[in-house]
């Protein structure tokens, strides 16, 4: 017996694994599945992607979640969430010149520090929303461009648009993706002029631009004989993995932002007015028609907390149940428990990957300052959870300043299990935290564009309710007090850093 109901499957192709999620019609997933792929690390500063290797990923995630689905269950529509910032080279027949160079990969920063100097700086800004940064493609394009490639490029595309060509046959872009890549003029939907010039392209070597609830039907056979789903099937195109997300935690409405803490960390407001930071500290993207997020990203998310457990780690501790096996993260959580807001006087700078908001400079560094004979790893620990959480915390406050206070946060990623964290970010924040029930924000906001543009859903704020939390910490006001001293004095430091830098 078939069952009815608004089956949505959605593709979240994250930076280290795809994602498969068949979700019902209330948001609830019925079936998840995951596919890695290696990040690959050839030279300081690279980060890239065997294009294959992902696509490979995708389609394994694809045709596994379709096999675990429940009996009955029909699939409506299918689907995209994508990793932003990536960019590929390809040839005219479609084979990749390039790996994709993913939102970590450094090497377009000096080709971002002279585009910071020049003359259509102001307006590439004020048109992309996006800050010029060597994580947008603006300055990775113009890296690969100078890198001696033997055969010239017929387009340079995100992964995603290599997944979608091979699944459709078109070149195509959706403006969310599109709005990451600092060449696209978020108010008039097209590729931006100066944008391109800067970056040596025209707009023939970039896809076809088009909205996130564009529905693509013609299938590539091959495809569908992969992955187990008729040929006609609804794709809805769907976004950026980080609009996306905000959508799918509910934090949509004034005074409510998204935090997300993966290897890298991002804070969100979602707002109905393309608006721009006038201090250039914010980026700005398209999540859907008549919606846009503004916010930062931080690289000091958890690749830094990752970097601390691999360098000094949990150790010898034991676990905190003798009964249940040994968890480093658990571990961790604790061992910064353990220790007063301030680690008695340790403060950490989290930058270890250069800075992004609200400052962007590739250049900065991170370091523990204050540090005593009567520290040890505990203080270590609740250092580091400070530390990122100072980072996430001035992107927020850049968007109060911008918008208005920030009452509400809804936080997602691995950092949000830790109970210790979570109550560091609220007073921190000095705002209330909810953890929603789903982690899948970024698929669940893929789902609700494939709701809306088949007519399943009227808008983006009916779906508000399936943001459900399950979890709530409130601020103490004298660890807020505390951290606000506290990060006056990460400031200084900050600056005493670049000093001696410089």
């Amino acid at each position: 017996m078939k069952e009815r109901g608004n089956f949505v499957l959605v593709i979240d192709v994250g930076t280290t694994f795809a994602k498969g999620v068949i979700f019902d019609e209330n948001g609830t997933p019925v079936a998840i599945t995951r596919k890695t792929y290696p990040m690959l690390t050839p030279r300081t500063d690279w980060a890239e992607q065997n294009p294959e290797a992902v696509l490979k990923g995708v389609l394994e995630a694809m045709k596994e979640v379709v096999q675990k689905k429940p009996v009955g269950v029909e699939i409506a529509a299918v689907s995209f969430s994508s990793q932003m910032y990536s960019i590929l080279a390809i040839a005219a027949d479609g084979r990749p010149l390039t790996n994709s160079l993913t939102w970590s990969d450094r090497r377009g920063a000096e080709m971002a520090d002279q585009f910071k100097q020049c003359p259509q700086a102001k307006e590439i800004y004020e048109s992309t929303g996006c800050p010029i940064d060597a994580i947008y493609p603006l300055s990775k394009i113009s890296w690969i461009k100078a890198s001696g490639l033997k055969v010239k490029p017929f387009k340079f595309i995100s992964i995603k648009e290599y997944i979608f060509h091979r699944f459709f046959g078109e070149y195509v872009a959706d403006w969310s993706i599109a709005s990451a890549t600092g060449l696209f003029d978020f108010r008039r939907r097209r590729w931006q002029p100066a944008a391109m010039e800067t970056a040596g392209i025209d707009e023939n070597e970039l896809s076809l631009l088009v909205p996130p609830r564009t529905v693509f039907t013609r299938w590539n056979p091959e495809v569908l004989q992969e992955i187990g789903i008729p040929q006609g099937t609804p794709c809805v195109i769907g976004g950026g993995d980080g609009p996306l997300a905000s959508i799918g935690v509910g934090a949509i409405g004034r005074g409510v932002a998204a935090v997300n803490v993966g290897t890298s960390a991002a804070a969100r407001y979602t707002v109905a007015t393309p608006e721009i930071d006038p201090h250039g500290r914010l980026w700005t993207y398209v999540v859907d028609d008549g919606w846009w997020v503004v916010g930062g990203i931080v690289s000091s998310g958890g690749i830094v907390y990752d970097w601390f457990i691999q360098n000094v780690g949990a150790g010898e501790l034991k676990p905190r149940d003798s009964k249940k096996p040994f968890d480093v993260h658990e571990a961790i959580s604790d061992l910064a428990a353990s220790v007063p807001p301030g680690a008695e006087g340790l403060l950490f700078i989290p930058y270890l990957g250069g800075e992004q908001c609200p400052v962007w400079d590739p250049h900065t560094t991170g370091a523990f300052t204050g540090i005593m004979l009567g520290h040890n790893r505990a203080h270590l620990a609740r250092a580091v959870y400070e530390g990122i959480t100072w980072s996430i915390a001035r992107v927020l406050a850049a968007i109060g300043d911008v918008f208005e206070p920030i009452e509400e946060v809804r936080v997602t990623g691995g950092l949000a299990t830790s109970p210790t964290w979570l109550k560091i970010a609220a007073d921190m924040f000095g705002t209330r935290i909810y953890v929603p029930e789903t982690t899948e924000g970024s698929a669940l906001g893929a789902a609700v564009l494939a709701w809306m543009a088949l007519g399943m859903s009227p808008d983006i704020e009916a779906t508000k309710k399936m943001g459900r939390a399950q979890k709530l910490v409130e601020p103490d006001a004298k660890n807020r007090a505390f951290y606000k001293r506290q990060g006056k004095e990460a400031e200084q430091i900050l600056g005493i850093l670049k000093s001696v830098r410089s």
